[in-house]
């Protein structure tokens, strides 16, 4: 916490809110900061307004990790995918570095999704097989080349799938430094702000209503995440969940793990920090509705001793560490496991930017890049069609997230889903 108070000491806690701009951006985290500095450096008069303080909410509760995803790229959605996630890997390690003048402690190590079971290593070995022949920087690797790669590994794990354009940064650094970059830009950043209500008019936006007055403008970029059904009552219930997850951190050891890690089909992860310390987090299936629904940051004690029990299985060498701290995140999750990204069609001049499923260090700095394209020049070159945030509305929710896939009460029915929210 004292970290978030001295970095919204540069912001405008007790500023005057301006009565009108150009663009009100909703959201301090990875994707709002990103919109605002994105829009700001492209001469738009920027206003960001956050509830709490800057990268206080999911941002600042996550492990960190990123890279380019899209396991599929033979089809539309995995081209889409990848195109976006590549993108946000490019900016982060040759673009905003230099830009923002921060490095966001950045390690470009690579990954590995760890097979523990017969059944997770067909999925990984399926997932290989999507992929285009000749697709570079993704392989197999068997139980003996991962130990080599991490020599603490456990002598049971079957093997990994290792992907080379992948690595972790501090979230605060990198969220910090774009919400700078945009007051170097002339943006106004106000946390501490909480949105009432977006304003509209005639099928269009014409404001927001904040705790500390309203500020009119015909444009809003809601990067808002988990709570984004909170302001959008119009948005299909179900179409973007709450989901707490759960981290944990040791004391600082020598370096074991060389490589951020996946397990469980993704459900279990971490990495070791530029200190030495472990973090590692999942385990959502023992918090209650696995952590769907709820916005309240409990920490759930057996979700926690799940992760510390994963990384002693995973890597035994670890031996026993003091557990300096746990805490919950509350993530949005989308139906269908994708973000929503761009118009609103319910209210002409909103944009989303929201249900990043946990993953959004992988997306959001393009992202913001990318609606700062459409706002100001009405077109980009991206595939935005399978994030279409109007998508739920068409075609209606069906619960088919893959990263709940397996969960006990998962697939959940839309009415659950309704009553959770």
């Amino acid at each position: 916490m004292a970290e978030v108070q001295r970095h919204d000491a540069m912001f405008d806690v007790l500023g005057t809110l301006p009565s009108s701009t150009d663009v009100v951006v909703i959201g301090g985290g990875v994707a709002g900061t990103a919109a605002a500095y994105q829009l700001a450096r492209r001469g738009m008069q920027v206003t960001l307004v956050e509830m709490r303080g800057i990268c206080s909410g999911a941002s600042g509760r996550n492990a960190g990790q990123t890279g380019s995803g899209g396991s599929s790229l033979v089809s539309k959605v995995g081209r889409a995918v990848h195109q976006i996630t590549s993108e946000n890997f490019r900016m982060l390690t040759s673009e905003l570095p230099e830009e923002l003048d921060d490095d966001f402690e950045l390690r470009v190590t690579g990954s590995v999704d760890i097979a523990t079971t017969p059944e997770q290593w067909e999925h990984l070995s399926e997932s290989m097989r999507r992929l285009p022949e000749g697709a570079q920087g993704i392989r197999l690797i068997d139980g003996d080349e991962l130990r080599r790669m991490i020599p603490a590994a456990s002598e049971h794990i079957l093997g990994a799938k290792y992907s080379e354009r992948s690595g972790h940064l501090w979230p605060f650094k990198l969220v910090h430094a774009q919400a700078n970059g945009a007051r170097r830009h002339g943006a106004r950043i106000f946390p501490w702000t909480p949105v009432q209500e977006l304003l509209v008019e005639d099928g269009r936006v014409t404001g927001v209503a904040t705790s500390r007055g309203v500020i009119q403008t015909d444009t809003v970029v809601l990067a808002t995440n988990a709570w984004t059904p909170t302001l959008l009552p119009d948005l299909p219930e179900g179409a973007v969940v709450p989901a707490r997850g759960q981290i944990l951190v040791t004391q600082p050891v020598a370096q074991l793990l060389p490589l951020a890690f996946g397990t469980n089909f993704d459900k279990e992860y971490g990495r070791q920090t530029a200190t030495g310390q472990l973090i590692c987090g999942g385990f959502r299936r023992y918090d209650v509705d696995e952590g769907l629904g709820h916005y309240d940051e409990e920490v759930v004690a057996a979700c926690l001793a799940g992760c510390a029990a994963c990384l002693t299985a995973l890597f035994p060498r670890v031996g026993p560490l003091r557990v300096v701290r746990g805490w919950a995140g509350i993530m949005g999750f989308s139906a269908d496991g994708l973000p929503l990204i761009g118009p609103y069609a319910p209210a002409q001049g909103l944009y989303l930017s929201a249900g990043y499923n946990g993953g959004g260090f992988s997306w959001a700095s393009a992202v913001g890049s990318i609606l700062a394209q459409l706002i100001t020049e009405g077109r980009v070159a991206y595939d935005l069609e399978p994030f279409d945030p109007n998508r739920f509305s068409q075609s209606g929710v069906s619960w088919v997230n893959p990263y709940t896939a397996g969960e006990k009460n998962n697939p959940r029915s839309v009415a659950e889903l309704r009553a959770s929210v």
